[in-house]
């Protein structure tokens, strides 16, 4: 029988009584050591960060629109924007003025948070499984394309990989020596994860129940310690908090337009689904969506499997704790999206999976002979074939096929950016200030723009607190409108003008995408709005 690196069911239980710190397990001979499932874990980081870097880098015009969006947030240097906190566009803003470019940093920043989170599912894992064992736990994710090609767009839910991730971590290392140092970094993380995304609540009710659930958890309460914690938590988030406050708590607005957009239609372009109501639909839907999203990863570890070797037992600290983590998150959003009737969005379960591969390792654990793992590196190998070539397809060849541009990444922005100047500059003898618009269009302008002009999102002050429409009034400048075909543009072309007399140079100017295949331009309607020109 091909040798083990994991303690009998006993030897687990007996090491975790009374909460007690797991103690690593010795891996027998002829299997990986640990110094090599430490170096091996070094390389997958480096890899992962390269690859995942270098390919949008190499293959995409612009930056993605959620990026360039975040990018235009964190230089307005809010501690709170119209749908997130400020922790992602801060770190897209630092990053990419840190490195003097738009584009690369971006992906790096992404990378980076997928590696953070890949080092904290190491450390809940060694004390638990041991180096071999930890270091699967942490390379199957690369099954999960949550952690790779999704990650390319660092945005809200990429942050919050690491620091949910962290969090789940530091609250582990509370549960089995609940002292003050290790309450007061939970509270940290967990401020932090309340700063990637207002989401994180999830894993709060999650943490919640473990506290009540395990006699570790109620043991941990007790004391100073825990409140230390939550002021922590507190300290760290209160700018947001504070921010929402003072703003109408404009994100809760936003989120709960998205959860209830479209209810109950579970796929696009079914007129049935779509005009279903049943409250089961959109959960079970969602359920079905992360289940696509784990199929990867769960073929990576099938060379590992030997069914009759199954352990389930829930006898120790660790089980229960890994299980309450691991699944607690998308029971807590099925059971709330099904008492609300709410929608699901696909992208929520995007931090709930890092310690499903810790999970496997434990319930079924692997048996990790050389040719077991020569198996596996052929299937990531194959896996990590089939990612690249999928985005490479998705650039170069699907534009041919679907007669549509790759996505938002082959927008003409740099060139709409260059017209915008143009067109202000021959007309305007001061700095352009200001760019008015479709947020998505304006932010990818801004963002490649030498002058960096504020941008008004969508004509609105609630989705741009950082201005007011008076200061677009007083400094003037370009207003844009992206031209979709839909017969709605003459409506909102009329409203404009009525809105802000006094508009010059109104254009209509088409774009080419960075593409070979031949797919419609970009076109936007473009006007320039002198200084003091609108009148209220």
């Amino acid at each position: 029988m091909p040798a083990t690196p994991f303690a009998s069911p006993g030897q687990a239980d007996a090491a975790n009584q009374s909460g007690a710190m797991s103690a690593p397990v010795e891996e027998p001979a002829g299997t990986i050591t640990a110094e090599t499932a430490s170096r091996i874990f070094r390389w997958l980081c480096a890899g992962h960060v390269l690859v995942w870097t270098l390919l949008p880098a190499l293959l995409y015009h612009n930056a993605p629109a959620d990026s360039l969006e975040g990018l235009a947030w964190g230089r307005m240097w809010l501690s709170g924007y119209d749908k997130h906190p400020f922790l992602a566009p801060w770190l897209t803003a630092l990053f990419s003025d840190l490195f003097g470019t738009v584009g690369w940093p971006i992906y790096l920043l992404g990378q980076l948070s997928v590696v953070t989170c890949f080092w904290a599912v190491r450390r809940i894992a060694l004390p638990i499984v041991g180096p071999v064992g930890a270091l699967l736990a942490v390379v199957v994710l690369e099954g999960i394309y949550y952690y790779n090609i999704s990650a390319i767009t660092f945005n809200p839910n990429v942050a919050m990989l690491a620091t949910w991730a962290l969090a789940t971590w530091a609250f582990r290392e509370a549960l089995q020596r609940p002292d003050l140092l290790r309450w007061v970094r939970t509270g940290l993380f967990a401020g932090l994860a309340t700063l990637a995304k207002y989401e994180s609540a999830i894993l709060f009710v999650v943490m919640l129940f473990a506290l009540f659930a395990l006699p570790e958890g109620r043991r941990a309460m007790r004391g100073k310690s825990f409140l230390a914690g939550i002021a922590a938590a507190v300290l760290v988030a209160s700018p947001n908090l504070w921010w929402l406050i003072t703003h109408d708590f404009a994100p809760f607005h936003y989120a709960m337009d998205s959860m209830n957009l479209a209810q109950g239609g579970l796929q696009p372009g079914n007129p049935a689904l779509a005009q279903a109501r049943h409250p089961y639909y959109a959960p079970l839907w969602f359920l079905l969506e992360q289940m696509g999203a784990l199929l990867p990863m769960l073929l990576l570890y099938v060379p590992f499997v030997r069914w009759r070797d199954r352990n389930f037992s829930l006898r120790s600290f660790d089980r229960r704790f890994v299980l309450i983590m691991a699944v607690g998150p998308i029971l807590v959003t099925e059971l709330f999206a099904v008492t609300a009737d709410i929608k699901l969005v696909a992208r929520w379960g995007y931090s709930f999976f890092s310690l499903a591969g810790l999970a496997l390792v434990l319930f079924f654990p692997p048996q990790l002979s050389a040719a077991r793992w020569r198996r596996f590196g052929v299937l990531g190998l194959a896996l990590l074939l089939v990612q690249v070539c999928g985005v490479c397809w998705s650039i170069l060849v699907n534009p041919w096929l679907s007669g549509k541009p790759p996505y938002t990444t082959a927008a003409p922005r740099h060139e709409e950016a260059e017209f915008m100047h143009t067109w202000w500059h021959e007309r305007q003898p001061g700095p352009l200030k200001y760019i008015a618009g479709d947020r998505w269009v304006i932010s990818g302008m801004t963002a490649y723009s030498d002058e960096r002009p504020t941008p008004y999102f969508e004509f609105s002050d609630a989705q741009s607190p950082w201005m007011s429409e008076a200061d677009l009034r007083r400094d003037g400048g370009v207003l844009v409108h992206k031209l979709t075909g839909d017969g709605d543009s003459d409506e909102v072309i009329s409203a404009i003008r009525q809105r802000f007399p006094g508009l010059e140079a109104e254009t209509v100017t088409a774009f080419a995408h960075d593409t070979r295949a031949p797919v419609p331009p970009e076109r936007l309607w473009i006007a320039i709005l002198p200084p003091a020109a609108g009148r209220p």
